[in-house]
């Protein structure tokens, strides 16, 4: 009677907690492969806000599939609670494993990537500014304050807030995900 035996676990439906968890994981050693690319191919792709838009919608997306996932496999409706539950913590627990992997690339690995990413920033910015004919005090002011802003960024302190930073924004495409994510169950008069 070997199937006697056999676990009901194969059955069961996974736990939020573990689901998201599994996710995060993924999405979190995602975004730290990707940064190592971007890194190898040209640190520079790390200061541009098309690859910083692409890596964003790639972050959503896969949220967004593992939060269909999760509907899939725990049963046919998931209420928006639950829907933005899950979301909530593949975002943070992702956005937790890229801060980690960000302070280990730029406190340990590169030390000078910081400044270097700064740098472009800068340029781009100018660029661009120049590009929409603004005044040259007014390039200049915003040239300082990009400046200011990203070498903050990047120092250690700066990359904890960051965090608390990404908690927050997590929380609020935690409730964009779970309204495309949830499912409700029909309705039916009587």
């Amino acid at each position: 009677m070997e199937t006697e035996n056999i676990s009901q676990e194969d059955n069961t439906p996974p736990t939020l907690l573990n689901h998201a968890l599994r996710w995060g994981l993924i999405v979190g050693l995602t975004s730290g492969i990707l940064s190592l690319l971007l890194y190898a191919v040209d640190y520079s792709l790390m200061a541009d806000w098309k690859i910083g838009l692409l890596l964003f919608a790639i972050y959503i997306g896969l949220t967004i599939y593992a939060g269909i996932s999760y509907r899939k496999e725990s049963g046919p409706y998931l209420a928006f609670g639950k829907a933005y539950q899950h979301g909530f913590m593949i975002f943070a627990i992702s956005g937790l494993i890229a801060t980690v992997f960000n302070i280990l690339l730029f406190q340990v690995i590169d030390t000078e990537l910081g400044g270097k990413v700064t740098e472009v920033a800068i340029e781009k910015t100018a660029e661009m500014m120049n590009n929409f004919g603004a005044p040259p005090d007014q390039i200049d002011k915003a040239l300082e304050d990009t400046r200011e802003r990203m070498t903050n960024q990047y120092t250690l302190m700066g990359q904890l807030k960051g965090y608390g930073f990404i908690v927050i924004v997590s929380a609020v495409l935690a409730l964009i995900t779970g309204l495309i994510v949830r499912k409700s169950e029909p309705v039916f008069d009587k």
